[in-house]
């Protein structure tokens, strides 16, 4: 009996000790023997892992593109000690582009060939067909499907083939291919939008749905909104949430920026105002009638020479307090945290775990600012966010299709016909 004792204390002790660990230490030790493996995957080790954690924060990058713009690596629950994309496949063989992500998964694409969905941090890939149809297809976002405790029980690659605004420019139907992790298998989606746009700028995915934006070329005939659509419904149609500030006939001293942030879609603004800087941050949200509504969450002045030279780049996805600015002027980045109103330059020297690609941050805000269209109507700055979850779970794959690992997927890349790279 005393032997039966200890050896409960004994398994107890150990679970409690794995679960305060990384999770990329957690996941080497699930290879130690059955047992540990069944435990490390249960539902009450995940949740001690995630109460312990909860104030730890994940591992984030921002992306443009195939350039990382800003990472914060080395956090507590993840303990990785390299920069989010240096775990990315190798994007110069095979030609593979970052084309999106969600809840931890990331869309590789390759331009004429199939798509990767995969965890770059455990390796995991699954390689998703080209779209059994005539026509050209185009990326356009990653949704996710959660369960109540935010594990991903599926995904949908989604790609668009046209976009046919109406001649009345009363509304606009955009035509899908959809692939799901459930089925293995495309399906083709027509979607109604009851707006006028002829152009997209990148999405945000967030819990199944997919916010679309316009470009500013749109922006000049009209006000600004987004365009939402939850992939997990039976609905055709798109939800139009116009934006708080939709009405532009007011002072344009302003820049904006639309993020995520503690998992739901946050919409910044820097505004010049009577000799005033002021910094106001809303937040899209479910009102009592069950219609999407923006409350304000912030609307404070900041201490900077002139507000109309700094851009809302992001918020931290973990902590709504926390708003990060680019100075055009000085050119660097400047975290603000709302609550305490305090403000710091970050650099390279200000912490280890945080990098800042300099160059690629100042090109792209050159390249975004340039137009005069911009400058009148205001570009909504959206990055793509990289955001790893509180919790490592295996990738969701369909029925008789194998997972591979990032060496394997880049030696079937580098194997192909020269022809089809091209």
């Amino acid at each position: 009996m005393e032997t039966s004792n200890s050896t409960n204390v004994s398994e107890a002790m150990v679970i409690e000790i794995l679960a305060r660990l990384p999770l990329r230490s957690i996941s080497r030790f699930k290879l130690v023997c059955k047992t540990w493996k069944l435990a490390i995957e249960s539902v009450y080790f995940r949740r001690l892992f995630v109460s312990l954690h909860q104030n730890s924060s994940s591992s984030w990058s921002l992306l443009c593109g195939k350039k990382e713009l800003i990472n914060l690596h080395g956090c507590e629950t993840w303990g990785l000690p390299k920069s989010l994309a240096s775990y990315f496949p190798n994007t110069v063989t095979g030609n593979l582009c970052y084309a999106a992500s969600s809840s931890g998964l990331v869309l590789m694409h390759r331009s004429n060939e199939a798509s990767y969905v995969g965890n770059p941090v455990l390796q995991q890939w699954l390689r998703i067909p080209v779209p059994p149809y005539p026509y050209v297809t185009i990326v356009l976002g990653l949704v996710t499907r959660l369960d109540e405790d935010g594990i991903v029980l599926g995904f949908k690659v989604v790609k668009l083939a046209s976009l046919v605004p109406r001649r009345d420019e009363s509304s606009t139907c955009l035509c899908l291919c959809v692939y799901s992790s459930e089925t293995g298998i495309w399906t083709c989606k027509r979607l109604h939008c009851p707006r006028y746009f002829t152009s997209l700028s990148s999405p945000m995915s967030l819990n199944g749905t997919l916010y679309l934006s316009q470009t500013s070329f749109d922006l000049a005939a009209q006000p600004g909104a987004l365009m939402a659509h939850d992939f997990y419904s039976e609905s055709d149609l798109c939800r139009v949430i116009l934006l708080p500030d939709h009405n532009l006939n007011h002072n344009r001293d302003f820049k904006r920026g639309l993020t995520t942030s503690r998992g739901s879609v946050m919409y910044i603004k820097t505004l010049a105002q009577q000799g005033d800087n002021l910094l106001k941050v809303w937040r899209l949200m479910i009102n009592d009638s069950g219609d999407e509504c923006w409350q304000i969450l912030w609307e404070i002045h900041v201490p900077f020479d002139d507000i109309r030279y700094y851009v809302p780049m992001a918020m931290h996805p973990f902590d709504d307090n926390i708003v990060y600015l680019w100075s055009q002027e000085n050119n660097y980045l400047v975290s603000c945290n709302l609550r305490r109103q305090t403000y710091k330059i970050l650099g390279d020297d200000d912490h280890q775990d945080c990098y800042i690609n300099q160059s690629i941050c100042e090109k792209y805000m050159d390249r975004t600012f340039r137009s005069s269209s911009a400058r009148e109507y205001g570009v909504l700055v959206k990055l793509l966010q990289f955001v790893l979850p509180q919790w490592m779970e295996s990738l969701p794959r369909p029925p008789q299709v194998d997972m591979i690992d990032t060496t394997s997927m880049l030696f079937h890349i580098s194997s192909l016909p020269r022809k089809e790279e091209e």
